[in-house]
């Protein structure tokens, strides 16, 4: 959309050199009304597309019925480094690796 809106508004602007604008007036004015209609919505529908991409998992958890709390140690059995909930390494629902040793942890549920 926004290719055809600069191309639109690049045509319209080179048609006012034209020797016969005077008789193109209705198709310039299409052609410009057109351009800046499709350069100014074409941004707005990709960022619309962006946004919508990233908010599905959100939908998905929202739609859930249950919450669900979470309990990972606070330090790996193996190595003995810290763990945090965003160092993790998820491999599925159920199951979670430390991100130092690669040792599956266990997790609980309630």
């Amino acid at each position: 959309m926004l290719i055809i809106g600069i191309f639109f508004f690049w045509w319209s602007m080179q048609s006012l050199n034209s020797d016969t604008f005077l008789e193109d007036t209705l198709l310039w004015m299409l052609a410009l009304m057109a351009g800046m209609t499709l350069v100014c919505v074409g941004p707005s529908v990709m960022l619309r597309e962006y946004a919508s991409s990233y908010q599905a998992p959100y939908r998905q958890i929202a739609k859930q019925k249950q919450w669900q709390v979470i309990q990972v140690p606070l330090k790996c059995a193996e190595c003995g480094n810290a763990i945090s909930i965003r160092s993790l390494e998820w491999i599925s629902e159920e199951e979670v690796r430390c991100p130092f040793c690669s040792k599956d942890l266990e997790i609980k549920r309630s």
